[in-house]
């Protein structure tokens, strides 16, 4: 009889699992949709600050089963396009990215265990950034790491000077 019951508990457990699984990835749409953040740790610069980019993914699925993405990075005190913008199709746990500005296609990843998105980008370490979801509870700690970029970037040592020297040595 104990050997029914543990059997009944496992085969419970599967369905529960199994359950899960086709609910995050085919009913709820997976995880290709809303806004995704990271941080690219970019190295140290030459006055010695530690220099992020963070980066943003917007996932907007289409009528016709593609998705639009909208890739952002916030690098010192601009926003700008970043290389991930384009539309992607789903194959398999991937989404295959045609750029916006063209070029080769990117494919980004999906880990179910961690719950995040493994990009081609790439930190100073060469470690892969990845993606975490934009919630409420981490709005706070993305909007400060975006503050700390743009305040280092205004430091007066790491303003870049444009002008030309007129003195000729």
């Amino acid at each position: 009889m104990k050997k029914y019951l543990a059997a009944m508990v496992i085969a419970i457990l599967l369905l529960g699992g199994g359950g899960y699984f086709a609910y995050v990835h085919f009913i709820s749409g997976g995880p290709w949709q809303g806004t995704w953040w990271g941080v690219q740790d970019a190295g140290v610069n030459w006055s010695g600050d530690h220099i992020r980019n963070l980066e943003t993914v917007t996932f907007t699925r289409n009528d016709d089963k593609t998705i639009t993405v909208d890739h952002k990075v916030q690098q010192g005190s601009r926003e700008v396009n970043g290389s991930l913008s384009g539309t992607g199709t789903v194959d398999g746990g991937r989404l295959v990215i045609a750029p916006a500005k063209g070029g080769k296609e990117i494919a980004l990843s999906y880990n179910t265990i961690s719950k995040t998105i493994e990009t081609p980008l790439t930190n100073a370490d060469k470690t892969d950034v990845t993606l975490t979801v934009l919630t409420q509870d981490n709005n706070d700690e993305m909007e400060q790491i975006r503050s700390e970029i743009v305040q280092i970037s205004q430091k007066p040592e790491n303003k870049i000077d444009t002008t030309l020297s007129s003195s000729k040595s």
